[in-house]
């Protein structure tokens, strides 16, 4: 089955470029530039993706807001004195963004006003991560502390010094764990005890990471290559070769067939790639199915659904020229029935994907279990290599 997919990515170039992907005969695809905008006067540093809405946020301190279906701006928000440095939305209801003067930023959807300012960094936000049920976030700061806030009550809870400065924090998908990213360093803590569990060194330094299953991460970085790691079992599962120059951005997506997930990577150099990873058998190495070269340096990236519209196979204008009502009304109930078939059909889909995905997570822990029982587990990171 055939589905739209947008690629969006933020460039040092101050453009916010737009990429439709295009699924062909061989199961591969290709990707064209649909967009260009060029409104920001500074690095775009940050996109975000909200069903149709995008946000994007530059060094210009403005964050700008477009209707990808309509391809238009529908916002300017200028509420930060410094360089945006994080955005996300929780669901279709808010927008959340963080900056170099250090506060961050709560915005209903729609009217795109500040509901809420958080403050408490001395020095930049570097990075802001919302949970998954939008009760609370993390986030860290240029004071080398990471901040918990109660996003009921709209105030911070706890604060927790950190030894050495933190790039990035992420949320598991089910909000038990996050990670913070500092140098080449993953530290995984438990939500329940606030404590680092372990620490896992990539040895080069991390740009990107992004979660596959509630248990496996996909690192990007200096070194070029994108690592699949299993944090339950602290396990390499594997890696390959992805770009000739730092991975800057990983975002997946669940992909055509039940069994089978996207991951979408750029790196600095401007190449956009997408790669097929079987859900089953994420130890075999990934099928690359197309890319592009933007021939600007990425910097953000973020990617859009777009929901099914079924095809207008007649042209209105002949319809109404010599079509009678009553044809017009059987059309106009065929296509309506075509998209009900679509969407029940991208529903069974989904339930697929999400049947696979417990059967591979499923798969995973026997796995672990036959190990434990064999081996045991040692402290070592342990790798297996594609072959």
């Amino acid at each position: 089955m055939k589905r739209k997919l947008q690629i969006i990515v933020g460039t040092n170039e101050e453009f916010v470029l737009g990429y439709d992907v295009t699924h062909k005969e061989d199961r591969r695809v290709s990707l064209h530039q649909i967009f260009a905008d060029h409104s920001h006067n500074g690095s775009v540093r940050q996109v975000a993706v909200g069903g149709k809405i995008l946000a994007s946020g530059a060094a210009d301190e403005m964050i700008r807001v477009f209707n990808l279906a309509t391809r238009t701006e529908v916002g300017i928000i200028m509420e930060h004195q410094g360089t945006i440095s994080s955005l996300s939305f929780h669901g279709a209801t808010h927008l959340f963004s963080a900056a170099e003067d250090g506060n961050i930023c709560i915005y209903k959807q729609g009217k795109w006003q500040c509901e809420k300012t958080l403050r408490g960094h001395r020095g930049g936000v570097v990075d802001l991560a919302v949970h998954p049920s939008g009760k609370m976030a993390l986030s860290i700061g240029r004071d080398n502390t990471l901040r918990t806030w109660n996003l009921i009550k709209g105030r911070k809870a706890y604060i927790t010094k950190l030894k050495g400065a933190a790039d990035s924090v992420h949320w598991s998908p089910k909000g038990m764990q996050y990670l913070i990213v500092k140098g080449s360093c993953v530290d995984i803590y438990e939500v329940a005890t606030g404590h680092v569990e372990h620490s896992i060194d990539f040895k080069e330094h991390i740009s990107a990471l992004t979660f596959v299953t509630d248990d496996i991460i996909a690192v990007g970085g200096e070194g070029k290559n994108i690592c699949l790691y299993d944090i339950a079992t602290k396990i390499e599962m594997g890696q390959w070769t992805a770009h000739a120059s730092r991975v800057k951005c990983l975002c997946t997506l669940p992909g055509i067939a039940a069994e089978e997930l996207w991951l979408v990577s750029a790196s600095s150099d401007g190449i956009i790639k997408v790669w097929s990873l079987e859900l089953l058998s994420l130890c075999s190495e990934p099928k690359l199915l197309g890319e592009v070269n933007t021939t600007c340096r990425i910097i953000c990236m973020d990617v859009y659904l777009p929901p099914y519209t079924p095809a207008l196979d007649t042209d209105p204008a002949g319809l109404d020229e010599f079509a009678s009502s009553e044809e017009e009304k059987e059309i106009k109930e065929e296509e309506e029935d075509e998209g009900k078939d679509k969407e029940e059909e991208e529903e069974d889909r989904k339930q697929q994907y999400e049947e696979i995905k417990k059967k591979a997570e499923f798969n995973l822990k026997l796995e672990r279990k036959k190990h434990k029982s064999s081996q045991g587990l040692s402290s070592k990171t342990k790798k297996i290599k594609f072959k």
